[in-house]
């Protein structure tokens, strides 16, 4: 009898050390998921430039408070460059704004932005990313951080942060410009 308590205790613990994935209670109370797979990553710094190209054609998004009747094109591409990624092809790469609010400041009337933008390759790799910003609608002067959330390909598993610098809104075209400058994460894949 012994020695079949000792095999099923043995085969349970076999069993649960072979598991793809487990549960893990965070930090914070939430729930997240590991792959129980050793995996290698590497940081890197990342710069590059980004362009972010309105598409005037599709809705608008309505700024709040929505009294103060500010509306932001909804969605665009985004063409640029960045040093690990290479440069992005246009017509695949895109943004679309969440929401926007409108705050009067000290330093003048600001428009903070939430959009979620898609990356793209010219070998169809793609980097999924949060773009937080915050545009002075009276300087046009863009400031903000992006945050890579996931990407496919190289990029799959990516996470990292890039803040906006030197970024402007060309006021006659709508096209925001900026450069990036932070870091990535990858996960080697073996």
């Amino acid at each position: 009898m012994k020695r079949i308590v000792f095999l099923l205790i043995g085969f349970l613990m076999l069993s649960v050390a072979c598991q793809d994935e487990f549960v893990e209670t965070g930090n914070d109370a939430t729930t997240l998921t590991k792959s129980a797979k050793y995996e290698k990553v590497k940081t890197f710094h990342v710069k590059g430039h980004v362009d972010a190209i309105p598409n005037i054609n599709l809705p608008f998004t309505c700024c709040t408070p929505v009294d103060a009747e500010i509306a932001l094109p909804g969605s665009g591409w985004v063409s640029g460059h960045k040093n690990i990624f290479g440069e992005f092809v246009q017509e695949e790469s895109f943004f679309n704004r969440d929401f926007c609010e409108f705050n009067l400041t000290p330093e003048g009337p600001v428009i903070y932005s939430h959009a979620n933008v898609e990356l793209t390759k010219s070998n169809g790799d793609k980097l999924f990313v949060d773009s937080h910003s915050w545009v002075n609608a009276a300087t046009g002067v863009i400031t903000g951080y992006n945050e890579i959330k996931d990407g496919t390909g190289r990029f799959e598993g990516a996470f990292g942060l890039s803040d906006i610098v030197n970024g402007t809104v060309d006021p006659d075209t709508g096209i925001a410009s900026r450069e990036e400058d932070g870091y990535i994460t990858l996960v080697l894949k073996e």
